[in-house]
């Protein structure tokens, strides 16, 4: 009798287990909507898709990044919404497109074409307006604490991060680039949230690391979301001697005309030697598991020399076998680093081919903390922690603008592995298949008719109904500008 009371209770026992360990793998599966993360968004300024050893690189040590990559996911195909810094960082902001909110090319004042600009571009915000939600506004309804670090873009005065949403606001303001990467940084007196305790010599990239950590022990008690925004590797090409001298060292010459140059090369070990640092504080913390860490930049790498105040070390890189760099719509101003990483719920060593862009973050963000107020203009990569695909969507990049790269007003849509380009000067269009060329070398638009219409088709239906603003005839042109007076 003993024996049959005990077996039958055994029995129970392990069906009650069962059920149990179903409903807690049934749990696991669905909490990935609802799990409520820490966040920490770290995005550089001008760094290229090719600038990491992860993808490709075989001259810059990036081993921190390579490691988050291999602990999470490496996107192949991750974009910026734009080749230029204020219209991805306002896209990265609200999940909005550059379209939607009105800042199609960065801050700088809406000027009058010059007499050697073929059209008149359109006006833009010069701030991002307060009624545009940001993933902060969103994160602090569910009691997030929130931080702004570094470079913002976005405007300054009532248009500050502290105005939309952020707690902390360090170093983030009208500024799109610092005097020097070294201290004081800023005029002395402009930041003093950094100025006050950083000394002689000390180097932005580190400083605004030491105020991230920081934030990340004072919050590791509560749920918090991080923007960590490093202002390099933007011009002024600057950095610390001792990694200079190391890859001057590794190269056996100082000739700049070999891209990366060393002085680029050992901005982008900066970045990845504070991002480990940050990944350091997290696992030391024991926030690890539970901490979605994002990494991407917000436009491709500066390819061309720069303008005579910051042509010193100019052009820096060249963005690999991708075509142009900041300030174009070709795949070197718009296809970036993105990588994420996640332990509690994204599986290691995965490489996604999915094209992604940065307004899908909003989304995602929203996913993973059980929020509200998705936008139409992106989507929540989600599916894809799960091992599931994105449905195939096209992805539209708008620069109706004269780039200070020289990059010329233009449009581009991309769909699968077919992308088109349409340059409003000449309306000329251009197609390409990147799954074939992804240096965009051949124009299959006089080749591949069919899919040339197709194309050209959806991306001025999307410019349509996105409502697009779009360049008009300068009436005061006179030509274009001699070749030997163009910079």
């Amino acid at each position: 009798m003993y024996y049959h009371l005990k077996k039958m209770l055994s029995l129970i026992t392990a069906t009650i287990f069962f059920i149990g360990c179903k409903e807690a793998k049934k749990e696991t599966t669905i909490s990935i909507e609802n799990s409520k993360p820490n966040i920490v968004l770290i995005v550089a300024d001008d760094m290229g898709w090719f600038d990491l050893a992860c993808y490709g690189n075989d001259f810059i040590e990036t081993p921190n990044l390579d490691a988050m990559a291999n602990d999470g996911i490496r996107f192949t195909d991750g974009y910026a919404a734009a080749p230029l810094c204020s219209p991805s960082r306002a896209s990265l902001v609200t999940g909005l497109h550059p379209i939607s909110v009105n800042i199609t090319e960065h801050i700088h004042g809406n000027r009058p074409a010059g007499p050697h600009q073929k059209l008149q571009t359109p006006a833009i915000s010069q701030h991002l307006d307060l009624e545009y939600t940001t993933i902060p506004e969103v994160l602090k309804a569910k009691q997030y604490r929130t931080a702004h670090i570094g470079k913002w873009h976005l405007g300054g005065g009532n248009f500050s991060p502290q105005y939309q949403g952020y707690d902390l606001n360090i170093a983030g303001a009208w500024n799109g680039l610092p005097n020097s990467f070294f201290y004081p940084f800023f005029p002395m007196g402009e930041k003093p949230e950094i100025q006050n305790d950083a000394n002689e010599g000390d180097y932005l990239t580190d400083v605004l690391t030491n105020k991230a950590i920081d934030f990340i022990t004072q919050q590791k008690d509560t749920t918090f979301f991080l923007s960590l925004n490093y202002y390099s590797p933007h011009v002024p090409i600057e950095a610390k001697e001792k990694l200079v001298e190391k890859y001057r060292k590794k190269r056996g010459n100082d000739d700049e005309s070999i891209m990366p140059n060393i002085y680029y090369a050992a901005m982008i070990e900066s970045i990845d030697q504070n991002v480990g640092r940050i990944l350091n504080t997290l696992e030391t913390l024991g926030l690890e598991k539970n901490t979605l860490v994002v990494f991407t930049s917000d436009n491709g790498g500066l390819s061309v020399k720069e303008v005579p105040a910051f042509a010193k070390h100019t052009p820096p890189t060249d963005n690999g076998y991708l075509r142009k760099g900041k300030g174009y719509l070709y795949e070197g101003g718009i296809r970036e680093p993105f990588i994420m990483k996640w332990p509690l719920v994204i599986k290691p060593n995965q490489t996604n081919k999915t094209p992604v862009i940065a307004q899908d973050l909003f989304n995602t963000f929203i996913d993973v903390t059980g929020s509200e107020g998705k936008t139409k203009d992106g989507v929540s990569l989600v599916p894809i922690f799960k091992g599931e695909s994105l449905a195939e969507r096209g992805l539209l990049w708008h620069l109706p603008h004269y780039s200070p790269q020289h990059g010329k007003p233009s449009s581009a849509y991309r769909e699968g592995k077919w992308k088109i380009i349409r340059f409003y000067e000449d309306e000329r269009y251009e197609l390409y298949d990147l799954e074939e060329d992804v240096s965009e070398s051949k124009n299959l638009a006089n080749i591949k008719t069919k899919k040339f219409i197709e194309m050209k088709d959806k991306l001025n239906s999307a410019l349509q109904t996105m409502g697009a603003n779009f360049p008009e005839p300068n009436p005061n042109y006179v030509g274009e500008k001699p070749k030997d007076i163009e910079n």
